[in-house]
């Protein structure tokens, strides 16, 4: 099994672990670690490696998915865990969150999993003008 911890400022890991479990109900080896304003910084740090190390004997690995690169939640992953076997996305979408537990216990190694899940989460991303998108159907309208 690959545990998923997910590691942001703010309500971002706790939002999208909701947001995760609506499309793909609830999920183990799972887990959110937010950082919140005013926290202390040590204490994150020993609750994140307090995590990881709960999970170790049951997990083949861990990949801690980060909600931006070079914020202190990735930081924290980089500088506390640089002998586990974990492994770091930064940027972490829900589309990345979802592609990596619905194949995380497939056939894929996780380096090709990992691989696949960026390469969606980025052409996921679209820019949509409803202007554009919409204008031909004003146009039959009038």
């Amino acid at each position: 099994m690959i545990g998923i911890l997910i590691c942001g400022h703010g309500h971002f890991a706790r939002g999208l672990i909701e947001a995760t479990e609506m499309l793909c109900g609830p999920q183990a080896y799972l887990q959110a670690l937010d950082y919140e304003l005013n926290e202390d910084i040590d204490v994150y740090r020993r609750n994140l490696l307090a995590q990881i190390e709960a999970w170790e004997p049951q997990t083949e690995e861990i990949l801690c998915l980060c909600d931006m690169q070079g914020g202190f939640p990735m930081e924290a992953c980089l500088t506390e865990l640089p002998l586990k076997k974990v492994k770091i996305i930064t940027e972490t979408t829900l589309t990345l969150l979802t592609y990596l537990l619905i194949r995380r216990n497939g056939s894929q190694d996780s380096h090709q999993m990992i691989d696949n899940a960026v390469r969606e989460a980025r052409e996921a991303i679209y820019v949509i003008d409803p202007q554009i998108l919409f204008a031909d159907q004003e146009g039959e309208a009038s």
